[in-house]
């Protein structure tokens, strides 16, 4: 009798010993993944701003003596700003999009996933400015060669995050593994078309503007195409 006493206690213990290790276990991920969510919301709001900002840039005319015709002119010329703006909103939503499938990919955030997403929240909150300038100077190389070369540092930044994110890749998960082969097959567009608006820019500001808009689809068709058939492979 006692030893089946001692024998039960000794399994209470071993299944004790194992709860704890569950609940052990279970608190880690926990915060684990509340540190993923205030990363994921920090960087939201920060993008949600950025986008928002580069609307200040389309300003309000100023009329002396207003008409209907001095109105529609002074809205025409205003054409720099609009696509400044569509360009640099599309641009800060297409590596939103990446992000936020980024974040739902992973299952932890450590330190130096932190320091590369902080840097890439940097150039996408400095966005606003090369948009200023190339809505202000549109008909300048200058203000198109830094506009691209700015995405090309943004385009670098966002690499960086997928590299670093992707290690700590959710386990177990077929989708997330697909997804994160696209996501690395991707991430090197921006880059690419930011760099083809740099070398159309140089020879005519405005090729610059429209190579990007024209070579946008042509990249990601050639991505798709490559992914295809490596996945074939």
């Amino acid at each position: 009798m006692q030893q089946h006493h001692q024998l039960l206690t000794a399994a209470c213990v071993r299944s004790g010993d194992r709860g704890d290790a569950i609940s052990g276990v279970t608190m880690i991920k926990d915060r684990e993944h509340v540190k993923l969510e205030r990363l994921s919301f920090f960087s939201d709001a920060v993008f949600a701003i950025a986008m928002t900002l580069l609307v200040i840039e389309v300003r309000l005319p100023e009329l002396h003596g207003a008409t209907d015709r001095s109105l529609a002119q002074a809205l025409v010329n205003l054409m720099p700003n609009y696509i400044g703006f569509i360009i640099s909103f599309l641009v800060i939503g297409r590596f939103w999009t990446g992000h936020h499938r980024l974040m739902a990919m992973i299952d932890a955030a450590d330190p130096s996933l932190v320091r590369a997403n902080l840097l890439l929240l940097m150039a996408i909150a400095f966005m606003p400015f090369p948009t200023a300038v190339l809505s202000d100077y549109s008909l300048l190389r200058v203000a198109i060669g830094f506009y691209t070369a700015y995405l090309m540092v943004v385009g670098l930044a966002n690499v960086r995050v997928i590299t670093v994110a992707l290690r700590h890749l959710a386990r177990n998960d077929p989708e997330a593994a697909e997804d994160a082969r696209r996501l690395r097959r991707s991430m090197w567009s921006p880059i690419i078309i930011a760099g083809a608006g740099f070398a159309a820019g140089m020879v005519s500001p405005a090729a610059g503007l429209i190579s990007m808009i024209v070579v946008t689809p042509f990249v990601l068709l050639l991505l798709t195409r490559l992914g295809g058939r490596s996945d074939q492979r």
